[in-house]
């Protein structure tokens, strides 16, 4: 079967991957080697994918036994929609890292473990969405960790590199402590941990379990995706990591949470009450908002990016919780709205997301800082990643006829109707809420990639670094020009999505996506969910779009005069400077000041003066912004802390002395348990 033999070739592709670095001769070899296995291993993916979808589900029985029972791969819809999103994003990544990694060569034996880990994290997502047993899914999604732990760890020298790796290794294995609690309530009650036994039991499970397994999975997933307030690993690991691992690890690996969410919600769990809806769209709109205001206050590159991957995954967890909601007052046809928005904007984020910090990483290995306050003017020295960046910022904004508009327009639409399902004035206040901060999340993200791109890509340039900046090498611009060309043609071609949604969704209890999108023609995404009929035609706004930029030009050419003069701008006789220009601190001070009281912005302002009265003074301004739940992980580091100094002081080093604590606490334990 075609299919197996190409999931064959992926294993294989990514195995040797993982193992030639160690084999190879120089550091250039290992790199186009290494990674030319990963763009093949993910370009198998992706063409798995569409077999499964073309051809049907598929099951493999591994040689692999554990807890006494056989392991499987299947591949079903869903499971092929997130390889298909995996590959798509890690065979773009690995051609970039070819380009991208030659700033690494001088590394020696470093490099080739990075190239090596490299595969193994690509290989260990795989493995996450392909694996049908709780245990083997622990067990691939704790070397996903670890991997990524190592990998954003590569330069371990920096304490700011260590630190992040530190947070990321200890938030990730408390979601996957939650995880783990999870899988043991259903296999308590199933008496197997394979997936299709824990399928076949939901419908047995009490109201206890099914709520505390809910909240098990929201808790350990969370963690993983990065939802407020358990994204604090988030804005420090994907800056710490090289860039062409932070596009894999905001792209793709958060996504495998939002995998996790689906197996537990839409399978193990079913139909469930309205409150678990209501429970993710509170976290997911304080995600969204919080996260693109958090963006919008970022001078950091990447910090700033990996901020808006938080907003993005409120934006999913909206379509997941109105998913739910809907569900719960059996309304099947919206619940498909719903989800299909989630999973759509699951591809659609993976995309654009993975495109931005590509070209992040190009300006990073360009001028050598993150600092957007140090960059402008790159636009005439790096044309072609300023448009790839520039098309990433129109589609994480919204923008017609791009992708990211039309996931968040239906989400927009599932929310629209949300009121419906919620009882009382204050269940209907709650959703007209929910619309309006998600409007105002998407106003915030244009307005924070119009401060990205016009402070780092605009005006003139403000350090050395950035006037002597050179445009990327091939290997990166191609990877960001083909998903540039994603971002359009999924904003142009909906239907493409839409029919693999159909599939993905069909037979699941609550879901009936057999009438939501009934548009055959690839023109529209037509809507059809009892109240909620709609067509969205994409290319018809293109044309609209582009009909009004030819009359302005026939305008022009017949009335306009040309008149080209060259020359600076006037600025009283003054030659203008960078130190003229628009900062990024400028920019987003007006909103700062609208939000104060959640972003608690502290200021620092420095006078260095001069004898001279009248000239000469110079001011030092600083800005910093505090997390405000932040404040909430302070008494859980300090009682860590506190312990491990007490632990400290009882490790005397003396063996008489420990046997003497062993004693003491056998003792205590024996009278307890004859009940003296």
């Amino acid at each position: 079967m075609i299919v197996e033999l190409l999931l064959y070739f992926l294993m294989v592709f990514l195995i040797v991957g993982v193992l030639s670095p160690f084999f190879t001769g120089k550091n250039k070899i290992v790199n186009y080697v290494a990674h030319g296995m990963a763009a093949l291993g993910c370009l198998a993916a992706v063409l798995c994918a569409i077999f499964i979808f073309y051809s049907g589900k598929l099951e493999i029985i591994t040689p692999w036994v554990l807890l006494a029972e056989p392991v499987y791969i299947r591949l079903d819809y869903l499971a092929a929609f997130f390889l298909l999103t995996i590959g798509v994003v890690g065979c773009a990544a690995s051609v970039y890292a070819i380009g991208y990694s030659r700033e690494y060569l001088g590394d020696g034996c470093r490099y080739r473990v990075m190239a090596s880990l490299y595969n193994a994290f690509l290989l260990s997502m795989i493995l996450v969405v392909c694996v049908s047993h709780a245990a083997a899914f622990i067990i691939v999604w704790e070397i996903m960790a670890l991997t990524s732990f190592l990998l954003v760890n590569y330069e371990h020298e920096k304490n700011e590199a260590s630190k992040a790796a530190f947070v990321y290794i200890v938030m990730t294995h408390v979601g996957t402590a939650f995880i783990i609690t999870a899988f043991f309530l259903l296999a308590n009650k199933a008496g197997s941990l394979d997936f299709l036994r824990l399928l076949q039991s939901a419908g047995s499970l009490d109201t206890w379990t099914r709520n505390a397994v809910f909240l098990c999975a929201l808790i350990g997933f969370g963690a993983k995706a990065g939802i407020i307030p358990l994204h604090i690993w988030l804005p420090r690991a994907h800056p710490a990591a090289p860039s062409h691992v932070s596009a894999l690890m905001s792209g793709v690996m958060i996504k495998t949470a939002i995998y996790g969410f689906c197996r537990f919600y839409l399978e193990f769990l079913g139909v469930g009450p309205i409150w678990w809806g209501v429970l993710i769209l509170g976290l997911a709109i304080a995600s969204s908002v919080l996260g693109v205001l958090y963006a919008l206050m970022e001078h950091d590159m990447k910090r700033l990016l990996a901020y808006h991957s938080v907003e993005n995954i409120g934006i999913i967890l909206l379509g997941i919780g109105a998913g739910l909601v809907f569900m719960a007052k059996g309304q099947s046809a919206l619940a498909a709205l719903a989800w299909a928005a989630a999973l759509y904007h699951v591809l659609n984020h993976a995309i654009f997301k993975s495109l931005l910090f590509m070209g992040a990483g190009a300006v990073l290995q360009s001028t050598h800082t993150k600092d957007i306050e140090l960059l402008g003017g790159l636009i005439s020295k790096m044309p072609y990643t300023a448009v790839w960046f520039l098309v990433g910022a129109a589609a994480i904004s919204a923008l017609p006829p791009l992708n990211g508009f039309v996931s968040e327009w239906m989400t927009f639409q599932a929310l629209f109707y949300l009121p419906q399902s919620m009882a009382g004035a204050l269940g209907k206040v709650f959703s007209g809420f929910l619309l309006a901060l998600l409007g105002l999340t998407g106003a915030l993200a244009a307005a924070c990639f119009v401060k990205a791109f016009g402070i780092i890509f605009l005006a003139k340039p403000r350090s050395s670094q950035a006037q002597q900046a050179q445009e990327a090498n091939k290997p990166m611009l191609g990877a960001m020009a083909a998903l540039s060309g994603l971002c359009l043609l999924l904003g142009l071609w909906p239907e493409l999505v839409l029919r693999i949604l159909r599939q993905v969704l069909s037979g699941i209890a609550g879901v009936d996506p057999r009438q939501v999108f009934a548009g055959t023609t690839w023109q529209a995404a037509e809507v059809h969910a009892g109240a909620a009929n709609g067509s969205l035609q994409i290319p018809v706004v293109a044309v609209l779009l582009l009909a009004g930029v030819m009359v302005a030009w026939v305008l022009c050419r017949l009335y306009g005069k040309e008149q080209l003069h060259k020359g600076e701008t006037w600025t009283c006789g003054i030659v203008p400077t960078a130190r003229m220009e628009y900062t990024a601190t400028g920019f987003s001070k007006p909103i700062r000041l609208a939000f104060k009281a959640i972003l608690r912005p502290q200021h620092e302002t420095v006078a260095d003066l001069t004898p001279n009265r009248y000239f000469g003074r110079r001011l030092s301004y600083h800005m910093s912004i505090t997390d405000i739940f932040s404040a909430m992980y302070r008494p859980i580091n300090n009682g860590i802390i506190g312990a491990a100094q007490f632990m400290k002081a009882i490790q005397a080093g003396s063996v008489q002395l420990y046997i003497g604590y062993i004693t003491a606490i056998t003792v205590i334990v024996l009278i307890l348990s004859t009940g003296w």
